[in-house]
């Protein structure tokens, strides 16, 4: 087999250099993959925000199509998977829900107009190029006049329109469907624990309002005819305590939902096993975590090349980042995150100049490697010992990889050295023994065929 590696390190942007099979090196660190198997990938993807969706309103249309097609186009990175704001979001121009008359519980106010400006347009340019893009949605609130507070900005949900909501989320899925737009999955709620104090749309869910608005919802689909998966939770790794909770104690909810969807802001992603362990059925969803502005913006593509390998080592279903773009400020924002959160892509508001995140780069690696049909394996570093004391405060790190298999003689290794030395390391696969040098803070792509 030939083998091709592409690396990215702070000197280096996808650079190409042949690799060959070798004798084994003792002091190099070996890397293995395990039997350990997920499949059923749905993709990669990104949230296309409506703040996102404004900022690409403002380029120019072949600009706005090249990048788009780079995005989602079979030769780029192929993203697979968007995830839509039901309403305003903290990433939006502008706050409105669909239905902001007080007490209509009948909806006969419910209008999507304000998204039919820019943020429907900029969706139907990109599903001309991915007609069959995945698409899941979440809301940031209901209307106010559901909540504590009667305002979009925080307070708790009100079991009393759990029903009504139901109806909206529905109304949503057809207004959106009548526009050639099909949602195919939604989260209750983005983030149910988290009030944001009061600065931006946010809501408060207790687990068993939750657990009933899931079971209306699945009722109400039944009813209708509508093919609507429902990943619960939406929030942080750490509170699995939560979401099983809810699942061991909500009559049906296991059997209403499709899955349980996580945010990487707090907690570990392998702690999210036991929810597979527990409920073999549900899915598991990476649907929130994007790069920093201030913070390695451009340069972080170790911990999203980490953290995507440990998702799919943990046998997650899909991977959404944060907003697609937003400015060299982190905008347009609504809340207390302005000059926080970057997107995927940057656009100057003053020159109209991409840029790209570290985010961005670690997608280019792995993304365009991976189908519905690959089989991913954990690739796991042999003999590592864990922290070397004598060498403190310094910390050395395991390597962290997959293995991808397409099924077409091609093998496919991802492997990221968060260090900040490089590694001499020997990957073992059929056999053969592949010699490999991982530069300081890199991550590569190995590549064998033939």
């Amino acid at each position: 087999m030939k083998g091709t590696m592409l690396f990215t390190d702070k000197d280096h942007a996808f650079s190409s250099r042949e690799v060959f099979p070798a004798l084994p090196v003792p002091g190099a660190k070996t890397l293995n993959p395990t039997a350990e198997e997920t499949t059923g990938f749905l993709g990669f993807g990104v949230a296309i925000t409506p703040s996102s969706c404004y900022e690409l309103s403002l380029m120019d249309l072949p600009q706005r199509q090249a990048l788009l097609q780079h995005l989602y186009g079979k030769d780029g990175l192929g993203l697979s998977v968007g995830r839509l704001c039901i309403g305003s979001s903290d990433y939006s121009p502008e706050l409105y829900s669909y239905d902001d008359v007080p007490f209509d519980t009948e909806l006969t106010h419910f209008s999507i107009e304000r998204d039919e400006a820019y943020v429907i347009p900029m969706i139907k340019e990109i599903l001309k190029i991915n007609p069959d893009l995945y698409l899941f949605a979440s809301p940031w609130s209901p209307p106010g006049w559901m909540k504590t507070g009667d305002h979009m900005c925080g307070g708790y949900m009100r079991e009393q329109f759990v029903d009504c909501y139901a109806d909206y989320i529905l109304k949503f899925i057809e207004a959106y469907a009548a526009h050639g737009i099909r949602i195919s999955a939604i989260t209750p709620q983005n983030e149910p624990n988290n009030q944001q104090k009061y600065k931006m749309p946010a809501c408060v869910w207790h687990p068993e309002t939750e657990a009933k608005f899931i079971r209306c919802l699945r009722q109400k689909c039944k009813q209708r005819h509508i093919d609507l998966k429902i990943w619960m939770y939406d929030q942080n790794f750490m509170d699995i305590p939560r979401a099983l909770w809810t699942l061991d104690n909500c009559e049906g909810v296991a059997e209403d939902c499709d899955g349980v969807a996580f945010h990487y802001y707090d907690g570990t992603v392998e702690g999210t096993k036991e929810v597979q362990q527990h409920y073999p059925r549900l899915e598991l969803h990476f649907t929130e975590g994007g790069p920093r502005l201030n913070d390695h913006y451009d340069t972080d593509w170790c911990k999203w090349g980490i953290i995507i390998c440990k998702a799919l080592s943990t046998g997650y279903r899909s991977f959404t980042g944060w907003n697609l773009m937003l400015d060299e400020c982190g905008g347009p924002n609504i809340g207390p995150f302005l000059r926080t959160c970057g997107g995927l892509v940057t656009r100057d508001s003053r020159s109209g100049e991409l840029s790209y995140s570290g985010q961005y780069k670690a997608f280019s690696h792995i993304a365009p490697y991976i189908t519905p049909n690959s089989k991913i394996f954990p690739i796991r570093q042999a003999a590592y010992d864990g922290w070397q004391v004598s060498k403190f405060p310094k910390y050395t790190y395991a390597v962290e990889g997959i293995l991808i298999d397409n099924g077409d003689g091609k093998k496919v290794a991802i492997l990221i050295n968060p260090n900040s030395s490089g590694l001499q390391t020997q990957l073992q696969l059929d056999g053969t023994s592949w010699y490999l040098e991982l530069l300081a803070d890199s991550i590569s792509t190995l590549i064998l065929e033939g």
